[in-house]
């Protein structure tokens, strides 16, 4: 029994003060609020409405690396590209104005905030520029479809003050098949349940058995690439997802595609009950776009994988490496999962811009997303924009 009471001790220690240890990283702290180790109420930039973290408001503007996917396999760049992110404003987001002040809406994750090409070549700069329509934008890392729906009725309702509310009727959801229907959606579910029962929660030691897990996914890797070793395959810590070549016009540049990747390899985690709870957040948002008058349109934003895979030089594919035999697998599934988010939001009444036909047939493919990182390049936002105003002309 003492045993059980250190350890409940030791749970509510790591839930609510674990942030604070200092060989935690930046980083590793980040994922392990994700995870639900850690108390994201206790982070200032934690947002309860939004079951979700906005970014340090009047943070100034910086600088940021363009190499997720490099840096996720350990394998650094010596000058990897940089991009600029604009100041952020009062909200958290970066933007220069206020929602009250934009005739339209953009909301999304870091494919809508430029990870991949900085603030100014932005989706939703871009289409500024060229429709001389004044847009706002909340878009974060982390974000899913979940956190679209607060964001549509927050942002168009009172309860941030006239200032930041949009009076305005057009709004973009980028909703990018990545994981917004999968990974931000269960971190959404874990703060759902956190709520709901509250200090229970350490009666089962949720934060440890948290950490836990995300130690034995940590290292899922690892395992893996130990068991190819094992097993006389070549030591290969990419496990194949990189370097990967594509077919002319681009033969001798070394794509990365995400190890994140991977976690549609085994679809068990969507089934029945995840299709509805999905189909009930794109049922809520057609609620408020009703009662509200707005006109929500969606933007499906495909993988790098996706649009990619085609163009893949097969003959220069290590074999023996897992993503051989793995790619067609996970295509083949993340385009089951386009193909349910353009059927649920049509079924709620949504217009839809499925933008995977789109790239996949272009010339200028392999220049739509970068080599080493998960996002599109500045031309690939142009591009979208374009897809955007030629779909929905009537902006």
């Amino acid at each position: 029994m003492l045993g059980y009471a250190v350890l409940m001790t030791t749970d509510v220690l790591l839930y609510h003060l674990g942030a604070k240890l200092s060989f935690f990283s930046p980083t590793q702290k980040e994922l392990l609020y994700s995870h639900g180790v850690f108390a994201a109420f206790r982070h200032p930039d934690f947002r309860p409405w939004l079951k979700g973290f906005v970014n340090e408001p009047g943070r100034p503007e910086t600088t940021v690396s363009v190499d997720d996917t490099s840096r996720a396999y350990g394998v650094p760049l010596d000058n990897p590209p940089m991009v600029r992110l604009s100041a952020v404003d009062s909200l958290g987001w970066w933007n220069d104005k206020s929602p009250s002040q934009a005739k339209v809406l953009f909301l999304g994750d870091s494919f809508c905030y430029g990870a991949g090409s900085g603030t100014d070549d932005t989706i939703y700069r871009l289409f500024e520029k060229k429709t001389g329509i004044p847009d706002y934008a909340a878009c974060k890392g982390g974000y899913g479809l979940a956190h679209y729906a607060r964001l549509l009725d927050t942002l168009t309702g009172d309860s941030l003050g006239p200032e930041n509310r949009f009076t305005g009727k057009t709004v973009y959801v980028l909703l990018y098949m990545g994981n917004d229907l999968s990974a931000d959606i269960l971190v959404y579910r874990q703060r759902q349940q956190d709520e709901l029962v509250g200090p229970a929660r350490h009666l089962w030691l949720e934060s440890i058995r948290n950490l836990l897990k995300y130690l034995r996914e940590s290292r899922a890797l690892a395992r893996q690439e130990g068991d190819a070793k094992a097993a006389g395959q070549p030591h290969n810590p990419t496990l194949g997802y990189y370097p990967v070549h594509l077919k002319a016009p681009a033969p001798d540049t070394a794509y990365a595609f995400h190890p994140f990747y991977r976690t549609v390899l085994n679809m068990a985690w969507f089934g029945p009950t995840e299709e509805a709870e999905l189909k009930a957040v794109f049922a809520e948002m057609a609620r408020i776009a009703r009662e509200r008058g707005l006109d929500v349109r969606f933007v499906v934003i495909p993988t790098a994988l996706q649009v990619l895979y085609p163009r893949i030089d097969v003959s220069r594919l290590d074999k023996n490496a897992p993503f051989a035999k793995e790619a067609p697998v996970v295509v083949k599934n993340f385009n089951q999962l386009t193909a349910f988010a353009v059927s649920a939001a049509e079924e709620a009444g949504f217009p839809v811009l499925d933008l995977e036909p789109l790239l996949v047939g272009r010339d200028d493919a392999a220049d739509l997303y970068w080599p080493t990182d998960t996002h599109f390049t500045p031309h690939g936002n142009a591009v979208t924009v374009d897809a955007i105003l030629e779909a929905f002309p009537a902006n």
